[in-house]
């Protein structure tokens, strides 16, 4: 499936348990912010909640290792609270929250993306709860993603993952009860300084 149907459906699924009957969709707008960003924004004033999904592109991962965005994942929700709004699985991270802390919890699902600190312990410890939850298969993980291609993905492996994603390489789509001009104000708040070399001088060197 590509990037775009993934992300039609995942706009779609991010509203349509609502409410089938009373459902009130504006047509998606589409555009890109000055670094490249994708951004679509579909507006539903009878959704209780807003949502965001920020989405990398197939191109993203494409030759990479198995699971690597998986351990990406894991990597990023640590050290995120069991009640957290936002997290990141798949290949994204979902946002759910009121509409009136909207902007608040996108600004904060942004920086958690763009300054992860990432160092050997947290890798570690994210290492080993995502073999876990593959044992446990408490997720319905793709079938590449198992102990053996999670156990091969080293530090390093997810390091150099996270540098070369950049924002010409991802989606954010923002739907629910949402008002355009608002939501278009809030993607550039959260992501429109957003630059590769602001997200690589938060990686911790390699342990030695």
């Amino acid at each position: 499936m590509n990037t775009i149907k993934t992300i039609l459906l995942s706009l779609l699924g991010l509203t349509f348990s609502i409410s089938v009957s009373a459902q009130s969709f504006k047509e998606p707008v589409a555009f890109k912010l000055k670094n490249g960003m994708n951004i679509i924004i579909s507006e539903n004033n009878r959704s209780p909640k807003a949502y965001a999904s920020f989405t990398l592109d197939n191109k993203s991962f494409e030759n990479k290792k198995d699971g690597i965005v998986e351990m990406l994942n894991a990597v990023l929700n640590e050290g995120l609270g069991k009640n957290a709004d936002f997290l990141f699985n798949d290949n994204s991270g979902k946002l759910a929250t009121s509409t009136a802390e909207f902007d608040e919890k996108l600004t904060a699902m942004a920086s958690k993306l763009q300054h992860i600190e990432i160092d050997q312990k947290t890798f570690n410890i994210a290492k080993a709860k995502l073999l876990t939850s593959i044992k446990l298969q408490d997720y319905d993980y793709d079938q590449t993603v198992n102990e053996t291609s999670i156990g091969n993905l080293t530090f390093a492996d997810v390091k150099s993952f996270y540098n070369e994603i950049s924002p010409e390489k991802t989606y954010l789509t923002i739907a629910g009860n949402v008002e355009l001009n608002a939501a278009k104000a809030s993607a550039k708040k959260a992501f429109g300084n957003w630059h590769n070399p602001n997200i690589r001088k938060n990686i911790a060197p390699l342990a030695r």
